[in-house]
C-alpha cells in the first residue's frame, strides 16, 4: 500500500525529471488524479486524499500548476487537466494492477456519492471506473451505468461510444453478443436493444444484419414477457437499408401488431414502418400501400399530425424507389410543410432528401439544390451519421452533375470523413478524379469502391448496378476495358425479386453502356427495350436519352439514335448538367461522323466546338483530348 511513486526514465525522461522536482505528497495526489482521468476536479479529489485539508490540497495543486504538470481549465473554478496525456499515463502506469483496481473502486464509490441524484448524467465516467473495479465491486453497478451511458450516447448519435458501453454491459453479464437465443431477462434485453440500435447506426452495411439479429433476440424476450411498449419500440425502429431483400424488421411488425389495439397510434406507427420496409427493401409496392392506407386513416382520425408526417415521408420514399415521381414529390412536399409546424426534423430530413432525389432525376436542378441543402443542414443538426451520409451522397452527386468540382470535392471529403466506405460518396469521387484526368488518384478510389461491394452480388441491391455504371463510365473516359467483367454482376441485381425500379434502372443503364463498349448488338437491343420507357431522366452519371442514343447507334438504328441524342442535349441544357452535356455533344458528334450524311460533318464540328468549350472551362482533360483529336480528323 506504499504511496511511493517510481518515476520512469528512458523514453519519458523529460516527464520523469519534471515530476521528480515535485514533493512526494504532490506526486501521490497527482497519481490519484491520473486514475480519475485526464481531467479532474478539486471536489473529486478531496474525499480520496486522506489526512489533508482543502487548503493543503490546494497548495499541492498549486505546486503542480507551477511546474506546468497540470493546468486549470478556463472558465471552470476548481477543475484541472494534465498538461499532456503522457504525464497522466506515466503516473497511472506506475501503480500495480491490484493498487489500481482498488483505487478505481474507491473513486467509483466516492464519485457516485458525490454526484448523488445527478449520477445518471455522469454515467459514462462511473461506468469506466466500475468496469476497472469489477474484480472488487462486481458487475451490478457496472451494468447499470453502462446501460445509462449507452442510452445517453444513442440520444446524441454517438454510435461507436454507445456500442462500447452496451458491449461492456453485455460482457459483464456474460450475455452472448451473437446467437439466436432470446435475452435471459429484462436487463439483458435492454442491453441487446441498445446494442442493436448502436450497431445499426455505425453506417457499416456489414453490421446491419447483425443489428437485426441482436434486436430479434430482444424482441423475442419482450414478446414472451408481454412488454408491449418495448416490443413495439423494436418493431418500429427505423433501420437503414440492408442491401436488397428484407432486413428482418418486417418479420417483427406482424407479431407486434397482434400486441396492440388495431386502431391505436402504435398500430399506425407499426404499419408505417411495415409499409416502408415492404416498399423500399422488399420491392412490394402494393403491399406497402396496403400498410400505408390504414396507417394514414388512423393518423387522420386521431388528428395525429406527427404520425401523418411520418407516413407521408415514408410513402414518398417508397414512391421514389418505384419511380412514382409525381406522387413522391407531392407527398414529400406535404410532409415538409407539416413537419415545419411540428418541428419534426427527422421527417423533414427524409422528405427533403427524397424531393432532392426526384428533382435531380427529372433535371430540375435548381429546386433539387434547395432540398439537398435543407437535408444536409438538418442532418448536421441531428448529428446522425446515417442521415448525414445520405445527405452528403445526394448533395455530392448533384454538384458533380452540375460541374461544380470544387464543391463536389469539398462535400466528398466531408462525406468520406463521416463514412469512409460509403459506396455512394466514393463513386462520385471516382468520377470526379477521372473527369479531371487524375487517373492514379481515381484508381485508388475505384479500388476502395470495389472493396465495399458485398461478396454476394445477389444481395448487393443498387450497389452492383451503380458499380456497372461507374466501371463503364471510367472505361469510356480512359479507353481501358480491363474491369468490364465486374460490371456484369449487375445481372444478379436484375435477377433478384427484391430489385425495385430504381435499382433495376441503374443496373440496366450500366449493362447498356457495357453492351456499347463491347459492341454487343443483342445485349444493346435488350437494354434499349427496357430503358426506352424512361426517357428524360438523369442517372447518377449519365442521362437515359444519352444511353438510348448510344444503344440505338450500336443497334444500327440511326434515326432513333439521332432523336435520342437531340433529346439528351435538350435535357442537359435545361437541367444545367454541363459535364453530361459535354459528353453528349461529343458522342453525338461521333455518331454524325460515323453516319456521314450531308451536313453531318459541319454539325459535328459545331457540337465538338461546344463540347471543347465546356470541357476546357471545367478542366475535363480526357474529354478535351478526345474532342481535339476528333477536330483534327475533321480538319484533315
Amino acid at each position: 500500500d506504499s504511496w511511493t511513486v517510481r518515476i520512469p526514465e528512458g523514453v519519458r525522461e523529460v516527464i520523469g525529471r519534471r515530476l521528480n522536482r515535485l514533493s512526494q505528497r504532490c506526486n501521490q495526489t497527482l497519481t490519484t488524479a491520473a486514475v480519475i482521468g485526464r481531467e479532474f476536479s478539486l471536489e473529486q479529489l478531496k474525499p480520496l486524499i486522506e489526512d489533508t485539508t482543502e487548503d493543503r490540497l490546494l497548495e499541492v495543486l498549486e505546486e503542480a500548476l507551477a511546474a506546468r504538470v497540470i493546468e486549470e481549465l478556463p472558465r471552470s473554478v476548481g477543475r484541472y487537466q494534465f498538461s499532456h496525456a503522457l504525464i497522466q499515463e506515466t503516473l497511472a502506469g506506475e501503480l500495480s494492477t491490484t493498487r489500481k483496481v482498488r483505487l478505481h473502486a474507491r473513486i467509483a464509490a466516492e464519485l457516485e456519492k458525490l454526484y448523488g441524484p445527478q449520477a445518471e448524467a455522469h454515467a459514462a465516467e462511473l461506468a469506466r471506473h466500475f468496469a476497472e473495479a469489477e474484480a472488487v465491486l462486481g458487475t451490478e453497478k457496472l451494468v447499470k451505468y453502462s446501460l445509462l451511458a449507452g442510452e445517453k450516447a444513442l440520444a446524441s448519435y454517438a454510435w461507436e461510444e454507445a456500442l462500447a458501453h452496451f458491449q461492456r454491459g453485455l460482457t459483464a453479464r456474460v450475455a452472448p453478443l451473437s446467437g439466436a437465443e432470446p435475452a435471459q431477462d429484462a436487463e439483458a434485453a435492454t442491453l441487446l436493444f441498445g446494442f442493436g440500435r448502436a450497431l445499426a447506426g455505425t453506417v457499416e452495411r456489414r453490421r446491419l444484419q447483425e443489428a437485426v439479429d441482436v434486436l430479434s433476440r430482444a424482441f423475442d424476450y419482450y414478446e414472451a414477457a408481454g412488454d408491449v411498449a418495448r416490443a413495439v419500440a423494436i418493431a418500429e425502429y427505423p433501420l437503414p437499408t440492408v442491401g436488397q431483400g428484407r432486413s428482418g424488421i418486417a418479420t417483427f411488425v406482424p407479431r407486434a401488431l397482434k400486441l396492440v389495439p388495431p386502431d391505436s397510434s402504435a398500430s399506425g406507427r407499426l404499419l408505417c414502418t411495415y409499409g416502408g420496409e415492404l416498399g423500399r427493401v422488399g420491392n412490394d409496392y402494393e403491399g406497402a400501400q396496403e400498410a400505408f392506407r390504414p396507417a394514414l386513416a388512423i393518423a387522420r382520425r386521431g388528428k395525429d399530425l406527427a404520425l401523418e408526417v411520418r407516413i407521408l415521408a415514408a410513402s414518398a420514399n417508397v414512391d421514389f424507389f418505384h419511380l412514382r415521381l409525381e406522387g413522391a414529390l407531392e407527398k414529400a412536399s406535404q410532409a415538409i410543410e407539416l413537419a415545419r409546424h411540428l418541428d419534426d426534423q427527422h421527417a423533414a430530413w427524409s422528405a427533403h432528401l427524397d424531393a432532392a432525389r426526384v428533382l435531380s432525376l427529372m433535371g430540375e436542378s435548381r429546386a433539387a439544390q434547395q432540398h439537398t441543402s435543407a437535408a444536409l443542414e438538418l442532418a448536421e443538426k441531428l448529428r446522425d451519421r446515417y442521415r448525414l451520409t445520405l445527405a452528403f451522397r445526394v448533395s455530392t452527386t448533384l454538384n458533380r452533375q452540375l460541374g461544380d468540382w470544387r464543391q463536389t470535392r469539398d462535400l466528398s471529403d466531408r462525406g468520406l470523413a463521416v463514412a469512409p466506405q460509403d459506396n455512394g460518396i466514393l463513386l462520385d469521387r471516382v468520377l470526379l478524379e477521372y473527369e479531371e484526368g487524375n487517373f492514379g488518384v481515381g484508381e485508388g478510389y475505384l479500388l476502395r469502391l470495389i472493396g465495399t461491394m458485398p461478396r454476394a452480388a445477389a444481395r448487393a441491391g443498387a450497389q452492383y448496378g451503380i458499380l456497372a455504371l461507374v466501371i463503364a463510365s471510367v472505361a469510356r473516359i480512359t479507353g481501358v476495358l480491363d474491369r468490364l467483367d465486374i460490371a456484369t454482376a449487375a445481372e444478379a441485381v436484375l435477377a433478384s425479386p427484391f430489385a425495385n425500379p430504381v435499382y433495376s434502372l441503374h443496373s440496366r443503364a450500366g449493362l447498356g453502356l457495357l453492351a456499347v463498349l463491347q459492341g454487343d448488338v443483342a445485349a444493346a437491343a435488350k437494354q434499349y427495350t427496357a430503358l426506352e420507357p424512361w426517357r428524360g431522366f438523369m442517372f447518377i452519371m449519365i442521362g437515359t436519352d444519352h444511353v438510348l442514343g448510344l444503344l440505338a447507334q450500336t443497334m444500327g438504328n440511326l434515326d432513333k439514335a439521332a432523336g435520342h441524342f437531340e433529346d439528351a442535349l435538350a435535357f442537359c441544357r435545361k437541367a444545367g448538367y454541363r459535364p453530361e452535356l459535354a459528353w453528349s455533344l461529343c458522342d453525338y458528334a461521333d455518331f454524325l461522323l460515323a453516319r456521314n450524311q450531308p451536313g453531318d460533318r459541319q454539325k459535328a464540328m459545331s457540337l465538338l466546338d461546344e463540347s471543347l468549350a465546356i470541357s476546357s472551362e471545367l478542366g475535363m482533360k480526357p474529354l478535351m483530348q478526345r474532342v481535339l483529336s476528333r477536330r483534327e480528323i475533321l480538319r484533315a
